[in-house]
């Protein structure tokens, strides 16, 4: 089964290594930690597009959360 990370602000969001991921031809590769200003900053914008209502919301705050 292949499972597709979420993205936002056109990173891609791994819960597992908590990080934000962007990839860029010209740029190359940029990664950001959450525990980094920035990405306090996104993380925090990601949160608010969650859905707590919904199974995969909850789920996703889980995993962030966790």
């Amino acid at each position: 089964m292949i499972r597709q990370l979420p993205t936002f602000k056109g990173y891609t969001i791994d819960i597992r290594l908590k990080e934000f991921r962007k990839a860029d031809p010209q740029w190359g590769f940029k990664f950001i930690p959450f525990d980094s200003p920035k990405g306090d900053r996104l993380l925090v914008g990601f949160i608010r597009t969650l859905d707590a209502d919904t199974n995969e919301g909850r789920e996703m705050l889980i995993k962030i959360g966790g």
